[in-house]
C-alpha cells in the first residue's frame, strides 16, 4: 500500500488542488447569492441546482471520456477550461455573471473529480484503502480551501478566483508532467498480483438492486448534506454568529476527516464495507438531530463531529464497494457515483429552501433531514442483505 501511495502521489496532490478550489467556492455560494447579490433562498437554491446539475453532467461525461479517450488529453482540456472559467469570474461576478461562471465551474469540476476518482478506481481495483488515501488528500484540500475563506473573502470574489487560478495552474503543470506515469497506453499502472488478491472471488458483479440502492442512498444523503453547504450558513447567521464561525466549522470538518480517514485507511476491509456505509448514515442522521437543537457554538461543533465521522466512513465506502463488484468500465461506474452524488447536491438546496418557505423553519428542515437519513439506513440494509450476511 505504501508503495502504491508513492506511485500515485501526483494523483493525490491533484485531488488536493482541485478540492481546494472547489472548497473555497461552495461555502460562499449561498452567502454571496443571498446576502451580497440579494437573491432569495429559493432563487439561490435554483442556481445551486443548475450548478449541481451541470456537476452531474460533468461527472458522467468525465467518466465516459476517460474510458474512451486518452486520459492525459481529457484532463488537460478540463484544466485549461477551468483556468479560463476562473479568469472570467475574476472580472465578471455580478448577479448575471456569477451564476454563469458557477454553472460552468460545476460542469468542469465534476469532470475533473470523476477523472481523478476513475484513475483511483483503476489503480486500486477491489482495494478500498486507496480510496481512503485519496479522500485524506481531498479533505486536506477542504481544510485549505475553507480556511482561506476568512482570509480572502471581504465582499469581493477576486481573491477567491485568484486562488482558483493558482490551484489550476499548479494542477496543470502536475498533470502535464506526471499523467503518463499513471497511464501506459491508456491503461493504468497497477500491481496484477495485488489486484487478483483483492478481487472478489465468488461474485464479480453487483446486483442491479444493490447498485440502485447505493446510488439512491447517494442522492438522498447528499441532498440532506447539502443543507450544511447552503441553508445552514444562513441558519448560523440567524443565530447571531459570524461567517467566520461557519468557515471554522468546515476547517474542523476537514481536519477531523483527515484523522478519521487516516484510521479508516488502515482498518477498512472489503467485507466490512456494507456495515461501514450503514454506520456512516446513522451518524449523519444523528448530526441533524443535534443540529436542530443547537443554538450555541458547542452544539454546532458537536453536530459537525457526528456529520464528519459519518461522512468519513460512508463517502469512500460507497465507491469502494461499487468498484469492488463492478470489474471493468470503472469510468462509467465512478461517473455514476459522482453524478448521483451531484444530483443530491442539486436537489437539496432547492428542497431545503422550499421547506423553510413553507413555515417548516430551519428546525423542521433539519428534522426532515434526520428522518430521510434514517430511512436510507433501512433502504441500504434491505438492498444489501446479501453482502451483510457474508460479513
Amino acid at each position: 500500500m505504501l508503495k502504491l501511495g508513492r506511485q500515485v502521489w501526483p494523483l493525490l496532490v491533484l485531488g488536493l488542488l482541485i478540492n481546494t478550489a472547489y472548497s473555497v467556492m461552495w461555502p460562499l455560494t449561498t452567502i454571496y447569492l443571498h446576502n451580497d447579490l440579494q437573491l432569495s433562498l429559493v432563487t439561490s437554491g435554483w442556481i445551486l441546482a443548475a450548478y449541481s446539475g451541470c456537476n452531474v453532467l460533468g461527472g458522467y461525461l468525465g467518466g465516459l471520456l476517460g474510458d474512451r479517450y486518452a486520459v492525459k488529453r481529457v484532463g488537460l482540456a478540463l484544466l485549461v477550461a477551468l483556468i479560463a472559467d476562473a479568469l472570467v469570474g475574476l472580472w465578471w461576478n455580478n448577479v448575471w455573471g456569477y451564476p454563469v461562471v458557477l454553472i460552468v465551474f460545476g460542469l468542469l469540476t465534476g469532470g475533473m473529480l470523476t477523472l481523478i476518482t476513475t484513475l483511483t478506481a483503476q489503480l486500486s481495483r477491489a482495494n478500498g484503502r486507496l480510496f481512503n488515501l485519496l479522500y485524506i488528500f481531498i479533505n486536506l484540500g477542504l481544510v485549505v480551501g475553507t480556511a482561506s475563506i476568512g482570509v480572502l473573502f471581504h465582499r469581493s470574489l477576486r481573491p477567491i478566483f485568484s486562488l482558483l487560478l493558482v490551484c489550476y495552474g499548479l494542477a496543470t503543470i502536475l498533470w502535464e508532467r506526471y499523467a503518463d506515469r499513471l497511464t501506459v497506453s491508456g491503461q493504468p499502472v497497477a500491481d496484477p498480483s495485488a489486484e487478483q488478491a483483492n478481487r472478489p472471488t465468488n461474485r464479480r458483479r453487483l446486483g442491479r438492486l444493490t447498485l440502485g440502492v447505493l446510488l439512491i442512498s447517494l442522492v438522498l444523503m447528499w441532498g440532506t448534506y447539502a443543507q450544511w453547504m447552503s441553508n445552514v450558513s444562513i441558519y448560523i447567521q440567524n443565530l447571531g454568529l459570524s461567517v467566520s464561525v461557519y468557515s471554522h466549522l468546515w476547517v474542523y470538518n476537514g481536519l477531523l476527516l483527515i484523522l478519521v480517514q487516516g484510521a479508516m485507511a488502515r482498518v477498512s476491509r472489503l467485507r466490512s464495507l456494507p456495515w461501514q456505509i450503514i454506520g456512516g448514515l446513522v451518524a449523519i442522521s444523528g448530526s441533524f438531530l443535534l443540529l436542530s437543537t443547537a443554538h450555541q457554538i458547542g452544539g454546532l461543533f458537536a453536530a459537525m463531529t457526528l456529520l464528519t465521522i459519518g461522512e468519513a466512513v460512508y463517502v469512500p465506502g460507497v465507491p469502494a464497494l461499487i468498484n469492488a463488484y463492478t470489474i471493468g468500465n470503472e469510468g462509467k461506474y465512478q461517473g455514476l457515483v459522482n453524478a448521483f452524488s451531484s444530483l443530491g447536491k442539486a436537489l437539496g438546496p432547492v428542497a431545503g429552501g422550499w421547506l423553510i418557505g413553507q413555515e417548516a423553519g430551519y428546525s423542521g428542515l433539519l428534522l426532515v433531514c434526520m428522518a430521510v437519513n434514517a430511512g436510507v439506513v433501512v433502504l441500504v440494509i434491505l438492498g444489501s442483505s446479501r453482502f451483510l450476511r457474508r460479513s
